[in-house]
């Protein structure tokens, strides 16, 4: 009995371990694919990575996607180049909900001219009909 117990408790661990690993892994690809969409304008896809209740805090303001949607209207003409490198701080998650904190250095290439960005960022995600969603950025410029 003791044997079943331990084998039970050791399949449970194992089970939600992956689950979490599986977890991480969605929402990290989910961060670096909407962060394309800044690229291809692409505020359809932007939409539906996000909750429909998504904000955005940046330089002090906080957008609602209408607004970020106006950004992406008025940044539709831009052709520009982006490579963007995370290194993640800190994760969580807990059931539905995950946090994440990581630092952000973008490379945007515009008209042939390099301009480089440092953010430190925090992201809420939840989990909606089984697909992670961001609920929340908050950027702060370094």
């Amino acid at each position: 009995m003791k044997y079943k117990l331990l084998i039970f408790s050791l399949f449970v661990s194992i089970s939600i371990f992956s689950q979490e690993k599986n977890d991480t892994t969605e929402i990290i690809q989910l961060l670096k694919d909407d962060y394309k969409t800044m690229v291809t304008n692409d505020i359809k896809k932007h939409m539906e990575y996000c909750t429909d209740d998504y904000l955005l805090i940046e330089n002090g303001e906080i957008w609602n996607m209408e607004r970020e949607a106006e950004n992406y209207k008025q940044n539709e003409k831009r052709i520009i180049e982006r490579k963007d490198n995370f290194d993640f701080k800190y994760m969580k998650i807990s059931g539905n909900t995950a946090y994440a904190v990581y630092n952000l250095k973008s490379d945007i290439t515009e008209n042939g001219k390099l301009t480089q960005k440092n953010w430190n960022e925090s992201v809420i995600f939840r989990k909606v009909n089984g697909k992670w969603k961001i609920a929340l950025i908050h950027s702060t410029k370094i």
